[in-house]
C-alpha cells in the first residue's frame, strides 16, 4: 500500500503584502466626494493612540498591542441649508489606520464591529465586496426639529490598513450606497489603481436645453 504524505513538496501560501504608505496619503480627496459643494472641513491630521482610544486604557492597550504604526483623519462639510430637503451626505468622516501586520488589523477590526453593532440602535447592512473584511452599521436620531437623521459607519480592511468612514445626512436623502461608494474609491487609492470618476448626487434633475 502506498503512503501518500500530506503537504510533501507543497508550497507555503505567499503572505499578504503589507501597505507602507503614510495614513494620510490614503484618505480621499474632495474631488471624489458623491455629492456637489462640500468642503475640507477638518484637513488631514495625524492620529495617536490616545486620539484613537481617549480615556479607554484597555482599549489603548489593545490598539498597541496589534501593532499600531498610525493613523489620519479627516472631515468633510456641506452646506445645505435646511436639512429637510437634503440628498446625499453632509457630513463625511474618514479615517485610516495603520497596523504592522494584516492580523493585527484583523483583530482590531473584529474588536470594532463588535463595539459598532453594541451601539443603541444600531442595525447592521450589507456592504457587498468591499476590502478584505468589511462591516457597516446605520444609526437614527431625531433632531430638535423633529427631522430624522441617518448616521452611517462603514468599516472596513485592506492588508494592514483599517479604515472607518462615516456619513451623516437625512434618512431617505442619505443611503448606505454614498458610504460604499467612497469606501470603494479609498480602496482604490490603497490597492494603486486607477481612481473613478466621481458619480455626483443632485436634487433636480437639468433643464431640458
Amino acid at each position: 500500500m502506498a503512503t501518500i504524505i500530506a503537504g510533501c513538496g507543497a508550497t507555503a501560501p505567499a503572505a499578504s503584502p503589507l501597505l507602507h504608505g503614510q495614513p494620510a496619503s490614503y484618505l480621499l480627496g474632495i474631488d471624489q466626494m458623491v455629492s456637489p459643494d462640500f468642503i475640507l472641513d477638518t484637513a488631514p491630521h495625524p492620529l495617536g493612540v490616545a486620539d484613537i482610544t481617549a480615556t479607554n486604557r484597555s482599549a489603548a492597550h489593545h490598539l498597541t498591542a496589534a501593532g499600531f504604526l498610525g493613523g489620519a483623519s479627516e472631515d468633510f462639510f456641506r452646506s445645505v441649508g435646511s436639512l429637510v430637503l437634503a440628498d446625499g451626505p453632509v457630513q463625511v468622516k474618514d479615517g485610516v489606520e495603520r497596523f504592522a501586520s494584516t492580523a493585527g488589523a484583523g483583530d482590531v477590526y473584529r474588536a470594532d464591529v463588535s463595539r459598532l453593532d453594541a451601539a443603541p440602535g444600531a442595525v447592521a447592512v450589507s456592504t457587498g465586496s468591499l476590502g478584505d473584511e468589511a462591516h457597516a452599521t446605520t444609526t437614527t436620531a431625531v433632531t430638535s426639529d423633529g427631522l430624522t437623521a441617518v448616521e452611517i459607519t462603514v468599516e472596513w480592511r485592506v492588508q494592514n490598513l483599517l479604515d472607518i468612514l462615516t456619513v451623516r445626512g437625512r434618512e431617505g436623502g442619505t443611503r448606505p450606497d454614498d458610504a460604499f461608494i467612497l469606501a470603494h474609491r479609498q480602496t482604490v487609492i490603497e490597492l494603486g489603481l486607477a481612481t473613478p470618476a466621481p458619480r455626483v448626487t443632485t436634487g433636480a434633475s437639468p433643464s431640458p436645453t
